[in-house]
């Protein structure tokens, strides 16, 4: 079974933003994302595949964009490349719950 972490982040910054510079740091970091699942504009979870060497380094990134929960660094053999993976909970402050997309009609 694969090792994993559960991380919780908040922000009140614009949805979008935040959803773009988490894409950014996560690749920049070594992360791969697997799996994402929207919750209206009130959250967003995310599961991120990363070797273990990289986590300590992906959790400082993070701090530097939104609030996220503590990491016990101990716990990481920060020379092994093995795969992890981490489950970010990403909530917004500024969700409304009501979320709508528009889609434009196509003719035909």
């Amino acid at each position: 079974m694969q090792a994993s972490l559960n991380w919780q982040v908040f922000s009140n910054s614009n949805r979008n933003a935040v959803i773009d510079q988490l894409k950014d740091v996560i690749s920049n970091n070594g992360g791969c994302i697997i799996n994402s699942n929207m919750f209206s504009d009130l959250a967003l979870s995310l599961s991120i595949e990363i070797e273990e060497n990289s986590i300590s380094k992906l959790h400082q990134a993070l701090i530097s964009i939104a609030q996220v929960s503590e990491f016990d660094s101990t716990a990481i053999n920060s020379q092994s490349n093995k795969e992890w993976i981490i489950y970010l909970n990403v909530s917004f402050g500024g969700g409304t719950g009501d979320l709508k997309k528009e889609i434009a009609s196509v003719p035909g």
